[in-house]
């Protein structure tokens, strides 16, 4: 029989590797978040100060607290999760968060935990375990727990526990100016919380510094205009994965309070495709993940993907619970909804294309050409434009065919395009034109007609799309015309 060596590693060495795992400021945060959420807290405080003599980032919660064991076991790497339940409110994993995630952004965090009424504090900080390169946590004396900050605030609680993270090397490394970059950071990160914890909302309140963080809804489910598809159950290993298919209404439709819900993104079409949750918090959001393309027809569409704890293996959930894969034996069977949301949403953004096509004198012409190629052109038909042909000399005719033509030309096909992209409202539109201004001008092309012909160019005025607004309008017209 062979033998075995104990090998443990260099303390350093390793802290060193776990600290380039990968984390941002962000996803750091959000991980310090699960373990409060996983302790039923229905509270949680964000404080920060990057003008203190010692900058802080401090996390508060008023979950269940941990006792002096508890505490031990969640300092250590790796700590046991033997008797977690899979259950939605338990989001940890490996047992490295807490550590990985705080020191991927600090050199010395604290954690203070209350639980019966007693409070226990340790902390790491690597600028002593690269004295010792041995793997050592400090236990704080009563005196040194009293003197961390927010300590108040977990005395009111019955219960919950205090992370704190100082010395920010990195940030500290890379900052231009670091109270600006502490601050963007901070802010970033508060916006990345209103996405990962969305779903969290209603019973659980975070705060960054007393402000409650902004509700978000990327899917607007409380919309009426929101489309959604067929759910569906796709069983694995007796575990189920729901799959909930979304169009959201056309980008231009939206007001002021539903662009907040989705967070204000600059463009819709960044968001578009799979939305993963893992019990109920969002893993991975607005990407294809290798199943279909980023396009102007998908940018509507958003498919939630909701998997169990129980599949953590096979969707290749990373330590940092912010990226995923989906699982090849499921692929066929979810490719069903990525039709069903992707066509949605093909739909609603043509729609405004089909009605613009259905008028008998549109304004503006679409000409199919060879091999793909489409041109738009005014409409030489157009009732006041053969009206004003009539008018003018021939001189004046051909200088208005060569305006026309440049109109046609240089239309700013690339700048629209961009606009739609970024869901800018284009406000080029007749349907702000009050009534009694088309009635007007109506009124104004008439009486430069015979009397003779004037009932039949008020029908072709009105089958124009500039004046649909007023076809009801028809008797109210010709009074003012014969009174005149």
């Amino acid at each position: 029989m062979s033998k075995t060596k104990h090998m443990p590693p260099p303390a350093m060495a390793l802290l060193n590797g776990i600290r380039a795992i990968g984390y941002s400021f962000s996803t750091a945060v959000a991980d310090i978040i699960d373990n409060s959420i996983s302790a039923e807290a229905k509270e949680i405080n964000i404080y920060s100060d990057p003008l203190e003599k010692e900058p802080y980032f401090a996390i508060l919660d008023n979950g269940c607290g941990m006792n002096i064991d508890e505490l031990e076991n969640a300092m250590t790497f790796g700590s046991n999760r033997s008797g977690k339940t899979d259950c939605l409110e338990d989001l940890g994993r490996f047992g490295l968060g807490l550590k990985s995630a705080s020191l991927s952004q600090c050199k010395n965090f604290i954690v203070i935990s209350k639980k019966f009424g007693r409070l226990h504090g340790m902390s790491y900080d690597l600028r002593l375990i690269e004295k010792t390169n041995s793997w050592d946590a400090q236990i704080l004396d009563d005196n040194e727990i009293s003197s961390q900050h927010c300590l108040k605030m977990l005395n009111e609680y019955k219960s919950g526990t205090l992370v704190i993270w100082k010395v920010f090397d990195k940030l500290e490394c890379n900052a231009k100016d670091f109270e600006e970059s502490f601050r963007d950071v901070v802010a970033e990160a508060k916006k990345h919380m209103e996405f990962v914890f969305h779903r969290f909302y209603e019973y659980v309140n975070i705060y960054f510094n007393n402000k409650k963080i902004e509700r978000r809804d990327p899917f607007l489910s409380s919309c009426e205009k929101t489309q959604t598809g067929r759910k569906r159950d796709i069983f694995v290993d007796d575990s189920a994965i729901m799959v909930t298919p979304y169009a959201l209404p056309y980008a231009n439709t939206l007001n002021s309070d539903q662009k907040q819900l989705l967070g204000n993104p600059r463009s819709i079409y960044d968001e578009q495709g799979f939305y993963i949750y893992r019990n109920k918090r969002l893993i991975y959001w607005g990407n294809w993940m290798h199943m279909g393309y980023k396009s102007e027809l998908n940018k509507l569409a958003r498919i939630q993907v909701d998997i169990p704890s129980s599949l953590d293996s096979i969707w290749m959930l990373d330590v940092k619970k912010s990226s995923a894969k989906i699982p090849d034996k499921i692929k066929d069977q979810i490719r069903s909804a990525i039709s069903d949301s992707t066509i949605r949403s093909s739909r609603v953004t043509r729609f405004k294309g089909v009605t613009e096509t259905k008028e008998q004198h549109p304004i503006w012409q679409r000409i199919n050409l060879r091999d793909g190629f489409v041109k738009y052109e005014i409409n030489r038909n157009n009732p006041l434009l053969i009206t004003l042909m009539d008018l003018i000399g021939n001189e004046e005719n051909e200088l208005l065919g060569n305006i026309l033509s440049q109109l046609e030309c240089y239309l700013p096909k690339g700048r629209i395009q961009n606009d739609n992209a970024d869901a800018i409202n284009i406000i080029n539109s007749g349907d702000d034109v009050e009534e009694e201004v088309l009635i007007n001008q109506v009124y104004n092309y008439l009486m430069l007609c015979p009397e003779k012909n004037r009932s039949g160019q008020l029908k072709l005025l009105l089958d124009m799309e500039s004046y649909a607004k007023i076809r009801n309008m028809t008797d109210v017209i010709m009074r003012r015309v014969i009174n005149d």
